[in-house]
């Protein structure tokens, strides 16, 4: 792959696995990552020496374009395991979650990620990372850098050519257009999200006039209800057939919606009207999954698994820093940045192979923060293992002993335990 992309054009002591397993594990250093840091890391390990200017000179468009073929390489990977089956079984083929992170960039990079600007913003130059994966399975189904004012609304309409029948869909409102959802429902699909303020409803498919929010937010008061469900109709002109599953929003949740809104709606020199207020004190949440397979009660239960995806970025900032930037070059960065990817990747794809074993062998979830954490603490042992498969044998059968006794899914207080989510899907 390094000859293909152009980055080993001759015979050269610091070859591509080499400068691959170099900024893999400079994640290490976080921002005071070094060319000293990196030309002592090829010393150790590969005895190799090179000068910091030599490695600078490396940092080029053909390096970019060989890190971007060992991460699409890696995520296109079929890996299976004789006699492995997929430990959850549910009425879904995939639960497929995505969400993007965005982060500042010098500005020097504005022309090709470029940011939004001004005050509010900060920054002319802005980096997002649009990454989904299957719940079922671990495995990474996108991951795409592009530039900080792509929003999500515009990736969803762009990237809808893997709908398979019986997917399940979990996405944050930002990418749920209408377009989107009847596409899902097209394909034989399923969808649950909560639904966007803009998007009318109507009780008929035929109906004129929207249904008011307002009267959601009556009854349930009035009646004194845990939630309330409708089959209704969205959007003036596409009319997606969904369940639509109403409860109240407690004052915390509408209190910061409420802020939310009135920050922009300030910085705009708008107002926050009284039908947003109505709309904000209730929970919308909107789905074609059916009754017999989803009850009403369960649907925001289900929707909860996506914050498990907000973990993964928090594991990617907290610990593996792809957030902070020490380089002005632009080649040098997307090096890095790709380096730090392809060792999120290869980590998830051994910690979704532990989850797997464990759950059938023990019964036992495990927490991907925890398991990140350990990597850390004994990547010496990985980098080693990188190098040799009967290495890697090794490891991850000392892995597979450890895991359920040391990185097992504690339950946080007042939070509902990923295994009662479960539950209902099995």
């Amino acid at each position: 792959m390094a000859k293909e992309a152009g980055y080993s054009i001759r015979k050269s002591k610091l070859d591509g696995f080499g400068f691959l397993l170099s900024l893999m594990f400079s994640y290490q250093r976080g921002k005071d990552f070094s060319l000293l840091d990196m030309a002592s890391f090829l010393f150790q390990e590969f005895g190799i020496n090179i000068t910091k200017q030599s490695l600078h000179d490396r940092f080029a468009s053909p390096a970019v374009d060989f890190l971007k073929k060992c991460l699409d390489c890696l995520l296109t990977q079929k890996i299976s395991y004789s006699g492995e089956k997929q430990a959850l079984k549910t009425h879904f083929n995939r639960i497929r979650i995505k969400d993007s992170t965005k982060f500042a960039l010098p500005d020097s990079f504005s022309a090709k990620y470029k940011g939004y600007g001004g005050a509010l913003h900060h920054s002319s130059s802005m980096i997002s990372i649009q990454y989904e994966y299957d719940f079922l399975s671990g495995k990474s189904l996108d991951l795409r850098l592009t530039s900080g004012v792509m929003n999500d609304q515009s990736d969803s309409a762009d990237f809808t050519h893997d709908i398979q029948e019986n997917d399940l869909f979990l996405r944050d409102m930002g990418y749920c257009t209408l377009r989107f959802l009847s596409k899902i429902h097209s394909a034989k699909a399923y969808f649950l999200n909560r639904l966007t303020p803009q998007v009318n409803i109507y009780l008929e498919r035929n109906s004129k006039d929207p249904v008011e929010i307002n009267s959601y937010l009556k009854q349930l008061k009035k009646d004194k209800l845990e939630y309330l469900e409708v089959y209704v109709f969205l959007g003036k002109k596409e009319r997606v057939p969904v369940r639509l599953v109403v409860s109240l929003a407690d004052e915390t949740a509408y209190e910061k919606r409420l802020r939310k809104t009135s920050k922009q709606a300030k910085s705009t020199g708008n107002k926050v009207s009284d039908k947003f207020k109505a709309r904000a004190r209730l929970n919308i949440m909107v789905t074609n999954v059916p009754a017999e397979i989803l009850k009403g009660k369960d649907i925001r239960k289900v929707y909860s698994l996506r914050r498990q995806i907000e973990l993964i970025f928090k594991t990617w900032k907290s610990l593996v820093t792809i957030d902070e930037i020490n380089t002005k070059k632009i080649h040098r960065f997307e090096c890095q940045l790709y380096g730090k990817l392809i060792w999120i990747i290869l980590n998830l794809t051994i910690f979704n192979w532990l989850q797997n074993q464990v759950l059938q062998k023990n019964n036992v979830l495990c927490s991907v923060w925890k398991y990140f954490r350990l990597i850390q603490n004994i990547s010496d042992h990985l980098i080693n293992a990188l190098k040799s498969h009967k290495e890697l044998i090794i490891l991850l059968d000392q892995l597979k002993e450890f895991t359920p006794k040391i990185l097992y899914l504690e339950r946080k207080k007042g939070k509902l335990a990923l295994n009662e989510i479960l539950t209902t899907l099995t």
